[in-house]
């Protein structure tokens, strides 16, 4: 199962220092951009993260906000944000269902491993982003998606491998589209 533009997303209550956070009381703010990271030493996660960051703002010019979700507590990924400058909330999802409800299941050891993926390495060092030492599950798959205020799909962007981050353009795009949903 995968989700696609249009599709409604699922209701996920993921970690945060505060307490269970509902993802419908986030989009019914404002349209969400949602990245699920594989795991803290992950390169590419961690360049997508640096990215993000540094493109906060023309995100919050296109009327969105941005939550990272990490396979971990709270506690340990909000840490691990604030500890590198990231300006957005970084939620904890340690059962990894948030992970399992949008179709992120674990990926293929040539999705994160081997050649074909290391020379990519250069790309994420050029940002600043170099690989950490590895925790949890390092074969989970990472995704981004782009969610309206009512939680409907705008971009949904499944890896299909630890580098295949999304544009950051096409992110802020989607959040620039009418909704797909027929208004009432």
């Amino acid at each position: 199962m995968t989700l696609q533009p249009g599709d409604q997303f699922p209701d996920l209550t993921l970690d945060s220092l505060e307490g269970p956070v509902r993802l419908s009381e986030r989009w019914t703010k404002q349209p969400l951009v949602i990245t699920f990271m594989r795991h803290f030493g992950c390169a590419f996660c961690r360049e997508h993260l640096i990215q993000l960051g540094r493109s906060y703002g023309e995100v919050r010019s296109a009327g969105g906000e941005v939550l990272a979700v990490f396979q971990y507590r709270a506690e340990p990924s909000n840490n691990f944000c604030r500890s590198r400058g990231i300006p957005f909330d970084c939620l904890g999802d340690p059962t990894r269902a948030g992970y399992k409800a949008v179709g992120l299941d674990r990926g293929e050891r040539k999705e994160y491993m081997g050649l074909r993926i290391y020379r990519h390495w250069i790309r994420a060092a050029k940002v600043g982003a170099y690989v950490g030492r590895p925790q949890g599950d390092i074969a989970q798959r990472p995704g981004t998606f782009v969610i309206d205020s009512e939680g409907q799909v705008l971009l949904a962007h499944y890896n299909r491998s630890s580098p295949d981050n999304p544009a950051i353009a096409d992110l802020v795009d989607a959040l620039k589209r009418p909704t797909l949903r027929p208004r009432a």
